[in-house]
């Protein structure tokens, strides 16, 4: 069975040179490597993250990375970048974006059929990211963009953005919306781990997500599709209380002419395995949104890959449903024909 991974992260070894160099947030302390703790090998980041087991891994374009895969079963990957590039300083954030997606094209071509790209774009800046996420999609063959939750104190639900996802949708390409730090002061207050991966995450990419539903971005653009991981945040468990609320309560400030829900039925939203290996998590996805909304990704390497497919294994699904959440639902809705 094919299997396509759509969420396999990477980082642009240049820019973690640069980042070790800054004096303030998104600075990469490449030193603290020699620190061994549990018998993992730590390097530290500061606005980026606390401490990560994978940079190896995350810097990794070679056979190594092509060895996972197939010890593990997949055949084909997209490269997405992890966070930081976002919050750079404009300079930096556009040379970078313009190395990071060109070293992605390199391994594309390297490695042919085994690996797809996630375009990284200067984000906040919108006219050099409508630019790149041209040159990426038309000149190297991208299959969507890869952006985060926020962007320091920005987020892609504001109108400034509304070029770049008019972009988006012209042609013809997903835009992923991946979890970052959450930038609220009172969850930051209890530490990295409650901000970010054990709470902040799901929690920022919800709000961003759903900004965008609510102030009528998919009416604008009827044929844009975003993608959420970890099994859509935290909307499969809510979903029809969220209908129910605002349907119940009117808000002038809400712009959608449907209910939340019906954006996830008509596919401008779907969402992907990333980071939750919960079967129960599983089963209430799937009854929410249907199996036709679930896609493949491993998150690799914040998680373990193997793990990840012994998880998917785990799953009580039929062959056809395999198919769809492993490959045919990827090609129907997020890559481009």
């Amino acid at each position: 069975m094919k299997i396509i991974d759509c969420e396999f992260h990477y980082y642009l070894p240049e820019m973690m040179d640069y980042l070790s160099t800054r004096k303030e947030a998104m600075r990469y302390y490449p030193e603290t490597k020699v620190l061994e703790v549990r018998d993992k090998v730590f390097a530290r980041f500061d606005g980026v993250t606390n401490e990560y087991p994978v940079i190896d891994e995350l810097l990794n374009f070679g056979a190594e990375r092509v060895a996972v895969m197939d010890k593990n079963g997949i055949d084909v990957s997209v490269l997405s970048s992890s966070p930081a590039l976002e919050e750079l300083p404009k300079g930096q954030a556009v040379a970078f974006a313009k190395k990071s997606n060109d070293a992605v094209a390199e391994i594309m071509k390297k490695y042919p059929g085994r690996f797809l790209g996630a375009a990284v774009l200067p984000t906040p800046y919108v006219d050099e990211a409508i630019k790149e996420l041209e040159r990426c999609i038309n000149e190297l063959g991208f299959e969507y963009w890869h952006t985060h939750s926020n962007y320091k104190t920005e987020h892609l639900y504001e109108e400034k953005y509304l070029p770049l996802l008019a972009k988006t949708e012209e042609l013809g390409c997903a835009v992923y919306v991946h979890p970052q730090a959450s930038d609220d002061a009172d969850m930051k207050n209890m530490g990295y781990v409650y901000s970010s991966p054990g709470l902040g995450f799901g929690l920022d990419a919800m709000k961003t997500s759903l900004r965008l539903i609510l102030n009528g971005t998919f009416d604008k653009f009827p044929k844009l599709r975003m993608i959420l991981g970890h099994l859509g945040e935290y909307f499969p468990f809510i979903l029809e209380r969220v209908d129910n609320r605002f349907e119940w309560i009117r808000d002038d400030e809400v712009k959608m002419k449907h209910s939340v829900s019906y954006y996830f039925k008509n596919k401008n939203v779907v969402v992907t395995t990333s980071g939750n290996m919960s079967k129960l998590a599983f089963e209430c996805t799937k009854k929410a949104l249907g199996i036709d909304s679930i896609i493949f990704a491993s998150d690799y390497p914040y998680e373990c890959l193997s793990a990840m497919m012994k998880y998917m294994d785990s799953l009580e699904l039929t062959d056809e449903e395999k198919e769809k959440v492993f490959h045919l639902n990827a090609e129907k809705y997020i890559l481009r024909k």
